[in-house]
């Protein structure tokens, strides 16, 4: 799995919230969860941030999220969830501390499996779900946040079995590092979702719009977008889906991917205009070798 490194200002990300004093209470929080799986071993080799957060720090994207998704290359034990949760309650105080926090605890405030507990050691696609409080020291809300009830929360999802394909390397503002995905798997998995949207019964309009980002302003090469194609087949075909250059064609898929993009406007202020967004998104994967990727396969003997 290759690595590139990539510089990354979390104290600027956590200042642009500066005048929003919930939002910047919430990134300051956020600042702190990273910097702790940065710190643990073997979290800092193990876990790959991805999602909103990732898309804010690598790609100056102005929507507001404090929550963090991850990957996990980790076996999914029966105590796996215990283990993160212990791992990172040791470190939060350190990660404080180190990045001048010292008014701010956080700590786990809950932590759920996905599927059902019973199935979730044997599930294809496990997850976690966590709830990351915080409080300020001193404040009313730091014995609720000790007795495991928070009023202020990021969530923090970690999902198991996912195949990756490329990793980079975040260098964080104090000099720790943090696995991420790539561009590569970024755009692969976003496309993912899109099509999983009907599948799942779902809508998510935050991927056309984080898609649109990603690609409008990038001369991607041939080599790259034939990896692109590659990681997204990959990441179809672990959850059985079969997706065909026409795949983002579909009517619902569409709809769905379009469905409450209004509420964008929460977050940005103005959002773009959908239509224009989704064509360009859809005539980007329509434009990934498709080809290239049919005659390598009919040579392997792949059906």
């Amino acid at each position: 799995m290759s690595e590139t490194v990539l510089q990354i200002d979390v104290a600027g990300w956590v200042e642009r919230a500066k005048d929003d004093p919930i939002a910047y209470r919430q990134r300051q929080a956020a600042e702190i969860t990273l910097n702790a799986i940065a710190i643990t071993a073997p979290l800092n080799e193990k876990l790959y941030l991805k999602g909103g957060v990732l898309m804010g720090l690598a790609y100056d994207s102005p929507r507001q999220t404090a929550d963090i998704d991850l990957t996990a290359d980790l076996i999914v034990s029966a105590d796996v969830d215990d283990t993160i949760r212990d791992l990172l309650d040791n470190a939060f105080p350190r990660a404080a501390a180190a990045l001048g926090y010292a008014d701010l605890i956080v700590r786990t405030n809950s932590i759920k499996r996905q599927p059902r507990p019973g199935n979730f050691e044997t599930a294809e696609f496990p997850a976690l779900k966590l709830k990351i409080g915080y409080a300020a020291r001193g404040s009313r809300q730091e014995q609720a946040l000790l007795d495991g009830k928070a009023a202020d929360v990021i969530d923090l999802d970690i999902s198991f079995n996912e195949p990756t394909s490329a990793i980079q390397i975040l260098s964080l503002t104090g000099g720790e590092a943090l696995r991420a995905y790539s561009l590569i798997d970024l755009i692969a998995e976003k496309y993912r979702a899109m099509l999983q949207q009907v599948v799942r019964n779902r809508n998510r309009r935050q991927d056309v719009y984080d898609l649109h980002l990603l690609i409008q302003d990038k001369a991607l090469d041939e080599a790259v977008r034939l990896k692109i194609l590659n990681a997204f087949l990959e990441k179809c075909r672990s959850r059985h889906i079969e997706p065909a250059r026409e795949s983002l064609d579909d009517p619902e898929v569409k709809r769905r991917s379009g469905a409450e993009w209004e509420t964008l406007e929460l977050e940005l202020g103005e959002a773009p205009e959908f239509e224009a967004c989704f064509e360009r998104v859809r005539g980007f994967f329509r434009d990934l070798p498709w080809r290239a990727v049919a005659r390598t396969e009919n040579k392997d003997g792949v059906s």
